[in-house]
């Protein structure tokens, strides 16, 4: 009687994929970490759903802001949501906000050497989120979605940080430009800025320029 080895059925599938959600989740937690922040629970959500919906951004945005919001001018978006109805600014100011967040944070070197600098995001998208917050408590009573728009706008330059590290995180060797980062920190007064500055030698020391009369 022969014996023959028994055979294990071994699935063919293997999970390698992960989902955006956990993907971002994971980043944005480690940045929070790596940059010391204290971050509720409710915005460490909002930054990783906002990041999930910028892999394909124009089916997160709303149908008034148009196909190419993305190269609108902050401007005309402000513009055009001052102008619409409540129920739309109520969507664009989130856009605004959304957008400006992302970009003052994804690609930070975008603003290197550019006539708009990214002070004018933040100024731009704190200011969007802190619209958005009086609209849905004056248009819907909503103290929920009021505080956390409320939180968005007054620690925006905290999330710009944490959106800036999980963009880094997979470039940390990459050289850097350290004349560009002095740059960016003098405009955001940004606190992971400052702490590339640091471990790089440099001491930032704020400087209020006043123009010559």
């Amino acid at each position: 009687m022969s014996h023959q080895p028994m055979q294990r059925k071994v699935s063919s599938t293997l999970e390698l994929v992960t989902t955006p959600e956990a993907f971002f989740q994971e980043k944005v937690s480690l940045a929070v970490q790596n940059l010391q922040i204290a971050l509720d629970d409710h915005l460490e959500f909002y930054l990783v759903h906002l990041l999930c919906n910028f892999i394909d951004p124009q089916k997160a945005a709303p149908p008034e802001a148009g196909a190419n919001f993305l190269d609108t001018p902050l401007a005309l978006l402000l513009k055009q949501a001052s102008e619409s109805p409540p129920s739309q600014r109520l969507r664009l100011m989130k856009l605004i906000g959304d957008t400006s967040l992302y970009i003052s944070g994804f690609f930070q070197d975008f603003f290197n050497r550019k006539t708009f600098d990214i002070g004018y995001y933040i100024a731009v998208g704190a200011s969007a989120y802190n619209t958005a917050s009086s609209i849905v408590l004056d248009q819907h009573n909503d103290d929920h979605f009021h505080a956390v728009y409320k939180e968005l706008s007054e620690n925006f330059v905290k999330l710009v940080d944490i959106v800036a590290e999980v963009s880094d995180s997979p470039k940390e060797n990459r050289p850097i430009d350290l004349l560009a980062v002095y740059d960016r920190w003098a405009r955001s007064n940004s606190q992971r800025l400052r702490r590339i500055l640091e471990q790089a030698g440099i001491t930032p020391v704020e400087v209020h320029m006043r123009i010559a009369q």
